[in-house]
């Protein structure tokens, strides 16, 4: 009887706790990392494939299942390396698409990094239900992680450098 008391816990807890563990998901949005500078869409500049290369290795170790960029060159390039670590392809979105991004991503519910702007990143962050913020010209760097355990959120803003 004890036996099977015990696995009937284990059943209860146990499949409570994958219960859980299963409504758990990551968001985590960026800006495009530096971009040359005077061109009509840029590509990354040295100092920005750097930073994109850097994202990637912040996010090595999640399990990451699916990214989003704008179509925009530095957008795309800024992903890339995380696509080709998680061997996944990137969605493109519309940059005045935010509230449909945020909408898809809440209701996927799976660990996903989003490459957007300085004038798109805080909407969508703020429609994610994170924090309000202002990203400028200059603010490169900035990753914004919003984790969704059921329906209460953390969010936390990271760094990542630009070096090696």
């Amino acid at each position: 009887m004890r036996n099977w008391l015990f696995v009937l816990c284990i059943l209860v807890y146990g499949g409570n706790a994958m219960a859980n563990s299963a409504d758990i998901f990551t968001v985590y949005v960026a800006r495009h990392a530096e971009k040359v500078p005077d061109q009509a869409d840029p590509q990354l500049s040295e100092k920005g494939r750097a930073r994109a290369k850097n994202l990637a290795l912040l996010l090595q170790h999640t399990d990451l299942e699916q990214i989003y960029a704008t179509k925009y060159r530095r957008a795309q390039e800024t992903a890339e390396p995380a696509a080709k670590l998680f061997d996944l392809s990137i969605s493109t979105y519309g940059a005045a698409e935010s509230e449909l991004l945020a909408q898809a991503l809440l209701s996927e519910r799976r660990n996903s990094l989003v490459v957007g702007h300085s004038n798109t990143v805080p909407a969508l962050v703020k429609l994610l239900g994170g924090n309000e913020f202002e990203l400028t010209e200059r603010d490169y760097g900035d990753v914004f992680m919003l984790q969704f355990r059921g329906e209460v959120l953390v969010s936390t803003r990271l760094f990542v450098p630009a070096h090696d």
